[in-house]
């Protein structure tokens, strides 16, 4: 008994279409013990007057045409009840079977779920009207209030409780996948938060390693520097040659080691992404004149007066003016981009000035990086933000200009 009940919930009901079928061969079947039982005429005083000496098949026409309408009710569940109530019509003009009673149920049932909701507002609306006409028109007929409030009882049962009914698992429905959005919500939040403190302790990490060994690499690099700049002897001994030759490699490790210290600082800052031969400042020249080979007037300022910088900071404002010039050409008006790189108190100032475009907001209306539905300035704000500093871009006068300023103690 159990693998039947088994194979009808995952065969025969667990897919839409499998519902869709069973449902309408059930009705069917229903219908056609309901019309050997002889329950023909239910809305005629038990009596089908058109149809008193044809038997059931009349009806049995009508059970098969709602049930092949109910075949369509998923993919379009307004349409399939229309042609329910054309075939209700029909059955009702003939007297009536409960098995098409239950197919229109069944069809109100579905629209009321699947429709768009505003369909299902207009629908909730006809039925009101449905009902109230019906009994208005029943009472002016026969003046009886009996009879009146039978009528729209009926009408009510048919047509209003399968919409009631439906609109009401269809609201469920609504309220289960907000929850589950909210929960998929929470779970995105609690992901972000957990790589916002991996991403801060990385960091801090890397201030760190530089903090406490950069110092140091860099004294034993120009210690050995200045050791091996000394006089040589006029006649070297195989000692002092021995000693040169120790110089000489504590020498070149100290320098290796000091990479290999930036390459991990730049990693721990940035991620934990394979990183190969990443751009920097010194090849802002070749960027540039990609840029002027699209037609842009970019000129550059400062780039010749830098010191040397931390290899993620110097990686930074080479992505920040690539962005920059991107937003330039992507947006800006035709006109003069001003790029302006700039050395003052152990910070790193990069500005991208360019003319406005009509697309670009109203002057006054300045905004932080990254408040805007842009990737590109949000990309900025993240790779200025991962090294302490920040980003501001917003119109000045007629040009709009984006600033970083970033954190950049000298290389030692």
């Amino acid at each position: 008994m159990q693998w039947l009940v088994r194979m009808w919930r995952e065969r025969v009901r667990g897919t839409e279409r499998g519902r869709v079928v069973s449902d309408a061969v059930s009705t069917f079947l229903i219908g056609l013990v309901l019309l050997a039982a002889g329950l023909v005429g239910t809305l005629g005083g038990g009596r089908a007057p058109l149809v008193a000496d044809s038997g059931p098949w009349p009806f049995v026409l009508t059970l098969t045409a709602v049930c092949v309408v109910m075949l369509g009710k998923a993919r379009w569940p307004l349409l399939t009840l229309g042609a329910g109530l054309a075939v209700f019509g029909v059955d009702v003009v003939l007297g009536g079977s409960v098995g098409v009673t239950i197919a229109l149920l069944d069809l109100f049932y579905s629209a009321a779920l699947r429709a768009s909701a505003p369909a299902v507002r207009r629908l909730g609306v006809g039925v009101v009207v449905c009902v109230g006409g019906g009994a208005a028109a029943t009472f002016v007929a026969t003046g009886d209030l009996r009879s009146t409030a039978n009528i729209a009882l009926l009408l009510f049962a048919v047509f209003g409780t399968p919409l009631w009914w439906g609109r009401s698992v269809r609201q469920q429905k609504e309220l289960a996948e907000l929850a589950s959005a909210r929960a998929r919500d929470l779970a995105r939040i609690g992901e972000l938060r957990e790589q916002e403190v991996v991403h801060a302790e990385r960091t801090r990490m890397a201030g760190d390693i530089h903090d406490a060994l950069a110092s140091h690499l860099s004294a034993v690099a120009i210690h050995a520097e200045a050791a091996l700049a000394l006089p040589r002897p006029d006649a070297e001994e195989p000692a002092a040659r021995r000693d040169r030759e120790a110089l000489s490699a504590i020498r070149s490790s100290s320098v290796a080691a000091l990479r290999e210290m930036r390459a991990m600082i730049d990693l721990l800052r940035t991620g934990d992404e394979a990183r190969t031969s990443p751009a920097r400042l010194d090849e802002l020249g070749t960027l540039v004149a990609g840029f002027r080979g699209e037609g842009m007037a970019v000129t550059v300022h400062g780039a010749a007066e830098l010191p040397s910088l931390p290899a993620a900071v110097d990686q930074a404002a080479y992505r920040i003016v690539q962005e920059g010039l991107a937003n330039a050409l992507r947006h800006g008006a035709d006109g003069p981009v001003d790029v302006t790189l700039a050395h003052d108190g152990g910070t790193l100032r990069v500005e991208v000035t360019n003319d406005t475009s009509a697309d670009r907001p109203p002057a006054g209306t300045g905004e932080p990086a990254g408040s805007s539905s842009g990737v590109g300035l949000l990309t900025m704000r993240e790779r200025a933000e991962a090294l302490g500093g920040t980003v501001f871009a917003g119109p000045d006068g007629h040009r709009w200009r984006v600033r970083a300023v970033i954190p950049a103690e000298e290389d030692p």
